[in-house]
């Protein structure tokens, strides 16, 4: 059983990376979570080793089944916005029972005294090897966080390896860690394979800032045939369009007329045919430049370079290169470029759009108190702020009501439904105007959102603040 030695705890580690990066990329990451999930693991040596846990080896190893069995039934239907609360709860789980099982059976397969020092050293080299497999070689490998599957897929079999493998287990109490060993494979295995109707892939990547994919339709109209193009940034969709002839420069899915493009066509500059600078704070795929007519600079940020690429110079999307007006695309964190705008007196803008707030991951310093008086500042009189605040497992609503009540500023707060037809999706926009009579009439097909019924939260500084307080845990 030598090899246990360093099997156990490469698995282990590896386990602990694998669970860190699919909650931190495909979920969303909590502040100081890794602080939690580390205590666990650590928690889980301490069990172990303990001297009577081994005792209850079989039942550590049947809790560790149990929770591949959650967590991978979890991850099956994580990609539909599974709640944030459930899949914590399975991770945890997951990290607690997986570990603990396997740390408990690496000192049950511990030496005399006299092997202690190449035990140990196993132990070390076992633990280092996991986690420079899953910190460096999964993300140069794979597209996506695969080591979060090959985790579980490796704690089921070391189930199953435990259960053949030790002598004096019951038989009918073998026969139940086998079944469930295996079932927790077996549903590992459906947690990997495709879905029904899973839309083919295109082109995947897998970058510092996350997973990122491009998925495709096929779809016939009345004016022909195209296909239907999603870019999807971990399990956030971050822009969809339409190449159907006729359809190419359709606004879809948070940017249509009842989202983020009122911001656009509400504004009075707009509305009176003169010429607008727009400013995007993310720039997904370009749905937003379909707004752009030719006396019109659009101005887009993004610190991806995948983002980037994907967007303008893939051949993937055509909003930036069929665009009417004139585009700036900078690969540069947004913040960092308005604060070098302000500094330099550039133009302001007639309309800012914050759309980096949607994804699992949302960047605290874009959204800080500091961060909005920059957004506000870099506003002409008459310039409306639209953020999108779509998002599955945060409530921002009392974000955007704080900063209203910070900044003296009107707020305007709409809601909208599916529409499967137009490609536009369910969506929260709220907008920051100072004369907001002036914008033209809100788009039919919204409901206003009241925030004066909102909960109080504290306003996030540069200096300190937090989200916790706005995760929808169900």
């Amino acid at each position: 059983t030598a090899w246990l030695w360093f099997a156990l705890p490469a698995v282990s580690v590896f386990l602990l990376n694998a669970v860190t990066a699919h909650l931190t990329l495909d979920v969303m990451p909590l502040p100081l979570l890794w602080v939690v999930l580390l205590g666990l693991f650590l928690l889980s040596y301490v069990v172990g080793f303990s001297g009577k846990a081994d005792r209850y080896l079989v039942a550590w190893q049947l809790l560790s089944a149990l929770s591949v069995l959650a967590a991978a039934l979890v991850h099956r239907r994580s990609g539909a916005g599974g709640g944030f609360l459930l899949n914590l709860s399975a991770c945890l789980a997951l990290c607690f029972f997986g570990a603990t099982f396997l740390h408990t059976w690496l000192y049950a397969v511990r030496p005399q005294a006299g092997r202690l020092t190449l035990y140990y050293l196993g132990n070390a080299a076992g633990g280092a090897a996991g986690g420079l497999l899953a910190s460096l070689a999964a993300p140069a490998v794979f597209s996506r966080v695969t080591e979060f599957p090959i985790a579980m897929a490796l704690v089921a079999a070391a189930g199953v390896l435990y259960v053949f493998s030790v002598r004096g287990v019951p038989r009918g109490m073998r026969a139940v860690c086998v079944v469930m060993a295996v079932g927790a494979l077996a549903a590992f295995a459906v947690s990997v394979r495709p879905k029904p109707g899973d839309r083919p892939v295109v082109w995947r990547a897998r970058g510092f800032f996350g997973t990122l994919q491009v998925l495709e339709a096929k779809a016939k109209t009345a004016r022909g045939e195209g296909v239907i193009r999603e870019f999807v940034h971990g399990n956030t969709v971050h822009g969809i369009q339409a190449l159907i002839p006729g359809k190419e420069r359709m606004p879809t899915t948070y940017y249509t007329e009842q989202g983020c493009g009122y911001a656009v066509l509400g504004h009075p500059h707009y509305r009176g045919g003169k010429p607008m600078r727009v400013c995007l704070l993310g720039m997904g795929v370009g749905v937003m430049l379909s707004y752009a007519r030719s006396n019109d600079v659009y101005r887009c940020y993004d610190i991806s370079r995948d983002v980037v690429d994907v967007a303008s110079r893939s051949g993937l999307f055509t909003f930036s290169k069929e665009c009417l007006g004139r585009v700036e695309i900078v690969c540069q964190d947004a913040r960092k470029g308005l604060e070098r705008e302000e500094k330099g007196q550039e133009p302001l803008y007639d309309v800012i759009v914050l759309d980096a707030l949607t994804g699992d991951n949302i960047p605290y310093h874009l959204s800080t108190r500091e961060a909005f008086e920059l957004y506000l500042k870099r506003l002409a009189p008459g310039g409306v702020l639209a953020v999108n605040i779509s998002n599955w497992h945060l409530s921002l609503e009392p974000l955007m009501k704080a900063l209203g009540n910070e900044f003296e500023c009107p707020v305007l707060a709409f809601a909208s439904a599916n529409d499967f037809g137009k490609l536009a999706f369910a969506s929260k926009t709220a907008f920051f105007c100072r004369e907001p009579a002036k914008l033209g009439q809100p788009p039919k097909g919204i409901a206003l959102l009241d925030l004066r019924r909102v909960k109080n939260m504290p306003l996030p500084t540069d200096e300190k603040g937090s989200f916790v307080n706005t995760i929808k845990w169900k």
